[in-house]
């Protein structure tokens, strides 16, 4: 989820003159963190197929010999309404953008109002089903709730209801789920949707920060109603809240299933010296609840100039014995250099 929120008019000026670049798949080769890579690319470009485009949130999955991208971005350069839209490409690297945004934003005061945001997407039972962000009148201050839709074909989508099919308790200084349900990341295992999703309440004992990010998970048999949601991942030592850094916890996952194992992808929280996305971390599970996480994550923010100020919601497939991880990332004195990226990994399997 991008929390870059306004941009100085002086800077709109600025980008307006500069101009905008295409999807070229530029390649930034190196090393980086503590496994290495063999490269990374920044594959789309802020500006890329509309104007003040600020690309993010992608999800990918394989139809054919296709990738489809799910991502989303702000409408007409405002940066307070933020929709879903779809791309192709036939090496995941140079993507072809639709710009016609796959749903409206939902009617004055409904829990999607303002922005439809973080789409993932699954095949399940001959449908395509999208879950997704809502945010509602009162923006990433109210409380975030996740809605469903449905398709034939990938392209074309329709609200499978008005109302969230997972919202929060309403209750956060009693639940961890309480403040935010968010961020959805659906797979299909043991032939059942497994939605997981960042959720937020408060931290215990008045401990900092207020705010303790975890990953949930609700199961359905159908897509469409889930089971009681549970909590299946917190922060480990690696991140601790009483770090400089202040960590928060984790957002932004996505699934993906490798043989008989499940592999959670997702992004760390800090909150010192502001609320910022850090690093994407990789966690492999049996059974879909017990997670073991690996000791570093495989990508900071300070590894590629332009996630100098954010690294975000990665997305993954697993291809030719190596996972295939696209991520979005800003710098804030450069938005121009925004946009998606992919890096090539060797993770545990």
């Amino acid at each position: 989820m991008n929390i870059m929120q306004k941009v100085t008019s002086i800077f709109i000026v600025l980008i307006a003159a500069a101009g905008m670049s295409g999807c070229n798949g530029g390649t930034q080769p190196g090393k980086v963190g503590p496994r290495g890579y063999e490269q990374t690319r920044r594959v789309i470009t802020f500006g890329d197929a509309m104007p003040m485009s600020q690309w993010n949130d992608p999800c990918v999955i394989k139809q054919g010999d296709r990738y489809v991208m799910f991502l989303t971005s702000n409408i007409a350069g405002k940066w307070k309404n933020v929709l879903p839209f779809r791309a192709e490409s036939m090496d995941g690297i140079h993507w072809e953008i639709d710009t016609r945004p796959l749903l409206s934003l939902g009617k004055r005061g409904s829990f999607d109002s303002k922005k439809v945001e973080t789409p993932s997407v699954v095949h399940f039972k001959g449908r395509y089903h999208m879950y997704y962000t809502g945010v509602g009148d009162k923006g990433l201050r109210g409380p975030l709730a996740i809605g469903h839709a449905i398709s034939e074909d990938g392209i074309k989508w329709e609200r499978a209801s008005d109302v969230p099919v997972l919202k929060p308790t309403g209750n956060p200084g009693r639940d961890w789920n309480g403040y935010h349900v968010a961020e959805p990341a659906a797979v299909v295992f043991n032939n059942r949707v497994y939605l997981y999703f960042h959720a937020s309440g408060a931290r215990k004992n008045g401990k900092k920060p207020s705010n303790k990010s975890v990953i949930g998970l609700a199961i359905s048999d159908d897509g469409h109603h889930f089971g009681r949601p549970v909590q299946v991942l917190e922060q480990g030592p690696r991140y601790s809240s009483d770090a400089p850094e202040r960590y928060a916890g984790y957002s932004t996952p996505s699934a993906l299933v490798v043989g008989t194992r499940l592999h959670l992808f997702y992004d760390v929280i800090a909150t010192r010296p502001r609320w910022t996305q850090v690093a994407l971390h990789h966690a492999v599970s049996s059974d879909g609840i017990k997670w073991k996480e690996d000791p570093e994550p495989f990508l900071k923010r300070e590894d590629l100039s332009w996630t100098r100020s954010e690294v975000r919601a990665p997305t993954a497939l697993y291809e030719n014995g190596r996972f295939r991880v696209w991520f979005a990332g800003h710098d804030r004195k450069n938005l121009l250099a925004s946009g998606i990226g992919l890096i090539e990994v060797s993770l545990p399997e």
